[in-house]
């Protein structure tokens, strides 16, 4: 057996019930590492008082919440090395801060607008109709909503006073999602939520080739916001993919040997920190 490491995960209650991190979790025990499992929700801690930080080698993070992001930071203020890092989920958390973020850099994704609904209403014209409308601090298309007309859009009660609106796009009934852990990339063609698949579809959920062009775009993506667990949410069209946007930490659901693959990632992470 190798080195033995004290790994604690911050994850709220939501994500235990779910393929991931219960899958690392479970990965990580079994090569004979210490885990130190935290939710951020249902605890309290008082400030100068690190004790919960002893030993811990590395911590990993699972979730957005403010209390999550909170005991990151912490840690990182005393040398903990975290995955992924506060600022980097903060900056996929914020949908705008992202779509602008992925602007900037020249990412392919489809046209988008930011600004109060009543003005988005009065600013765009039909022709980019229909638009997929999303909340800034949505997660797992919490929020989302499909909107065919000005009229429809200047009469919704929205609950945020920004909403960030997206051109929809008609694909085959599929999404594509690029999974990243560190350098390595998987290309996974799931159903999409908002587009049926045809009847007689032969099409198959899964894995997919990776090509050259796609490896490039998940890592392009993760290097943007300076993530190393990271799904990147896209829809192939004539022009090539768009990416609608990046999430932290997913489940990387049809990704072989997940569990094993993240295990080791954080395993070789938390070395490295041992040796610094």
């Amino acid at each position: 057996m190798g080195d033995q490491f004290r790994i604690g995960v911050l994850a709220e209650q939501r994500y235990l019930a779910q393929s991931q991190p219960t899958g690392m979790l479970s990965a990580l025990r079994r090569m004979g590492h210490d885990i130190v499992l935290i939710d951020p929700q249902a605890s309290a801690f008082r400030l100068g008082d690190d004790k919960w930080l002893d030993g811990l080698d590395l911590i990993v993070g699972r979730g957005r919440s403010w209390g999550l992001l909170c005991l990151l930071g912490w840690a990182e203020s005393h040398g903990v090395r975290t995955i992924n890092t506060r600022d980097a989920i903060a900056a996929v958390h914020n949908k705008a801060n992202m779509a602008i973020a992925l602007a900037a850099n020249r990412m392919p994704t489809p046209q988008t607008f930011l600004g109060a609904v009543e003005h988005l209403a009065q600013e765009i014209t039909s022709d980019h109709y229909p638009l997929i409308l999303k909340p800034i601090f949505g997660d797992n298309c919490r929020g989302l909503q499909v909107v065919g007309t000005a009229t429809e859009m200047g009469e919704m009660d929205w609950p945020e006073p920004v909403a960030l609106t997206q051109a929809y796009h008609q694909t085959d009934g599929y999404d594509l999602k690029l999974y990243g852990i560190g350098d390595q990339v998987w290309a996974v063609r799931k159903p999409s939520p908002f587009n049926p698949r045809a009847e007689g579809d032969s099409l198959q959920s899964g894995v997919l080739p990776l090509t050259s062009s796609l490896e490039e775009l998940g890592r392009r993506c993760g290097q943007i916001f300076g993530l190393e667990l990271y799904g990147v949410d896209c829809i192939q069209t004539a022009a090539g993919p768009l990416v609608i946007e990046i999430n932290d930490f997913p489940n990387y659901t049809s990704v072989p040997e997940a569990d094993e693959r993240l295990a080791e990632y954080v395993e070789r992470r938390a070395r490295e920190a041992r040796a610094e």
